[in-house]
């Protein structure tokens, strides 16, 4: 039966199909399908069906996409792909959901990309000695490119932004994406 969950899931997938398939050859919106199904992503009708370590629980979702992918002999998909692709999904269900103020939903990785790492660049243009800005000039480093992310490079970035935060909602975050 369809209802709003599965209403959700939808536009969910969609959005996350749109965002995640910069520059990638097949990334259609079947193949975005099958990764979230992969990730069991479409369980997750509530907060609660997140894991009790968010970090944790995000991570193997990732991971468990980007085995898959190289498994099934699909190109192109690294942990830059894959956070695009949950981050944005969860976004799109939870956050913009209606659940924003949550626990475990504050915990959710903002997805990363260009836009929002040259705000970010722009507000720590402006605090380069901060721990925050230290660590993101570093993770940039290392590397720029979201769509070129292996689980270090995410890791460096998310950290940063953690920093950054502090007590506030990570999502909050997309206030400088630009």
């Amino acid at each position: 039966m369809y209802d709003i969950h599965q209403h959700k899931h939808s536009y969910a997938v969609w959005t996350a199909s749109r965002a995640w398939n910069r520059r990638l050859k097949g990334g259609t919106l079947d193949l975005a399908r099958r990764l979230i199904k992969v990730a069991g992503l479409e369980e997750v009708r509530e907060p609660d069906d997140i894991g009790a370590d968010v970090d944790a629980w995000l991570l193997e979702k990732m991971r468990t996409i980007v085995t898959f992918a190289d498994n099934n002999k699909i190109s192109g998909i690294n942990y830059g792909r894959a956070q695009k692709l949950v981050n944005i999904y969860l976004k799109t269900k939870l956050i913009c959901g209606g659940s924003e103020a949550h626990p475990k939903v504050c915990l959710l990785h903002p997805p990363l990309d260009g836009e929002l790492f040259k705000g970010l660049r722009q507000v720590f243009a402006e605090q380069k000695r901060s721990d925050a800005a230290v660590a993101f000039y570093e993770a940039q480093r290392a590397c720029r490119s979201w769509t070129n992310f292996e689980l270090p490079d995410y890791l460096a970035h998310i950290n940063a932004i953690k920093l950054y935060m502090g007590s506030k909602p990570l999502w909050m975050v997309e206030e400088h994406w630009r």
